[in-house]
């Protein structure tokens, strides 16, 4: 989606051109100067003023979680080498590691959760989400991916296959971590994140549950071609509208899934298909409720791992309590 001062930039271009055909009108009636200056600069607050009074009130609501202090918990920066960039120097994602202190841990459960935030997004936008998790003992490794954040100059936010390429040498990573490498692997994905824990992890036996959000099934077919404003900003931002068809099966869930299918055992299948969680809003514009419909064919799994709200879209708000409550129901059975 487009950023906020994006849309403020485009309105203040509309607006400048529709008061410059007002002034242009009144100069041409012979209007003074500044009969022409006033009307056109009132038809400019008319067009703007009610967009930025709108945009003010959305932003009450949509921000109304506030920074929560992090009592008990210890917070670790951590960076993690995915790269190397033309000049042979390595890159590396940043990200935070999230567990009880000292004091408290006996109260951890030695199960590591990692959460993938959506195409927008940076990894504080989900504190609402990850930190329930860690007062409930779970370690959480959240991280910002290419392109945003703390990762902002490791390549860009559009370069999805080289996320899930990422999010693979970052279980990697915890997999060779002195602290971490008995840990059992939980995955949580939103969105672009649900798309990279799919398809990184579905077939990645050392993840013991996998949580898909607002979860794609096959990429190309199901962009959102019809959204104009979804589109112009993909383009802004450089997201390949059109891949080829090696791109597109790396990047579509349920073609990942469907081939790594054919490659094992109806028992093996068994037990990775019902490791994972699929939750999805029926009113998502972005990524429509067919994609979880055709997820959940592919899966065969049963209402046990899936959970359908009936409003929120694609950013799920408001049911942010739901989905922590699900999150831990799942991880716990």
């Amino acid at each position: 989606m487009l950023s906020k001062n994006q849309k403020r930039l485009m309105l203040i271009f509309f607006d400048l051109l529709f008061s410059a055909y007002i002034w242009n009108v009144n100069a041409s009636w012979g209007n003074p100067f500044y009969t022409c200056f006033l009307l056109s600069t009132t038809t400019f607050l008319i067009i703007y003023t009610p967009f930025e009074i709108y945009w003010s009130f959305r932003d009450i609501y949509f921000d109304r979680w506030i920074p929560i202090k992090h009592n008990n918990l210890k917070t670790s920066k951590i960076k993690i080498k995915v790269d190397q960039n033309k000049k042979g120097k390595s890159e590396y994602l940043g990200g935070l590691l999230i567990s009880f202190d000292e004091n408290n841990k006996d109260r951890s459960k030695n199960t590591i959760v990692i959460v993938c935030h959506g195409f927008s997004d940076k990894k504080e936008t989900l504190e609402y989400y990850f930190l329930p998790l860690a007062y409930h003992g779970y370690t959480i490794l959240v991280y910002d991916a290419r392109g945003t954040g703390e990762s902002k100059k490791v390549g860009k936010r559009n370069q999805f296959i080289k996320r899930i390429d990422d999010f693979k040498k970052i279980v990697s990573w915890i997999e060779n971590n002195n602290e971490l490498k008995f840990y059992k692997i939980y995955a949580v994905g939103f969105s672009i994140g649900a798309i990279t824990v799919l398809c990184g992890g579905f077939s990645n036996d050392n993840i013991k549950k996998i949580i898909a959000i607002s979860a794609m099934s096959y990429y190309k077919q199901n962009l959102p071609k019809y959204n104009l404003i979804v589109m112009l900003s993909y383009l802004m931002k450089g997201v390949k509208l059109f891949p080829n068809t090696k791109e597109n099966e790396k990047i579509s869930p349920y073609i990942v899934i469907e081939k790594f299918k054919s490659l094992i055992s109806n028992e093996e299948w068994e037990n990775y298909s019902r490791r994972v969680f699929l939750i999805h809003a029926r009113d998502d514009r972005i990524i429509k409720f067919k994609n979880f419909k055709e997820n959940v064919s592919l899966l065969g799994i049963t209402e046990k791992n899936t959970l359908i709200l009936k409003k929120g879209g694609h950013t799920q708000k408001k049911n942010e309590l739901l989905l922590v409550a699900a999150s831990l129901d799942f991880f716990k059975s």
